[in-house]
């Protein structure tokens, strides 16, 4: 919630607001499943069985990169939808997308501290832009480069 508060600082139509408070929602509830059902999964680059605990402060930073990737795309779809003319829309996506830019520095010490596949590739793919440049080391999961 705090990261759609950030984007929305010039004020958004109730409707984007609203959609913006559920993928934020969803993106902490998605990160906090996987990293509960993380015993069962595999580090994302040796693909042995992952053992090491994440610390809260990760796993909060994931979520807001996965609320970011979000919200990111919830923009872009109010702005196709005829939303180009509101002055507060156009700042809440350029804000997104200068946090996905300014997160991107962080993203390579991030993924492996989580480690798990299924919250590596979750965090990696949630920036639209990032997942079409992300491939494992061990060649597996949904990153796979072509």
């Amino acid at each position: 919630m705090a990261r759609a508060d950030e984007l929305i600082m010039d004020g958004v139509d109730q409707v984007v607001a609203a959609d913006l408070a559920a993928v934020c929602g969803a993106a902490a509830w998605w990160v906090g499943f996987f990293a509960i059902i993380r015993h069962r999964g595999v580090h994302h680059r040796s693909l042995q069985p992952s053992t090491a605990s994440i610390a809260r402060m990760v796993l909060e930073e994931a979520a807001g990169i996965v609320a970011l990737g979000m919200a990111i795309r919830v923009l872009e779809e109010h702005l196709r939808a005829g939303g180009v003319a509101e002055a507060g829309l156009r700042m809440a996506y350029c804000r997104a997308l200068a946090a996905s830019v300014a997160v991107e520095r962080r993203m390579p010490a991030l993924l492996e501290e989580l480690g798990e596949l299924r919250l590596v590739d979750l965090v990696s793919m949630a920036v639209p832009w990032r997942g079409r440049f992300t491939k494992y080391a061990g060649g597996t999961g949904a990153g796979q480069v072509e």
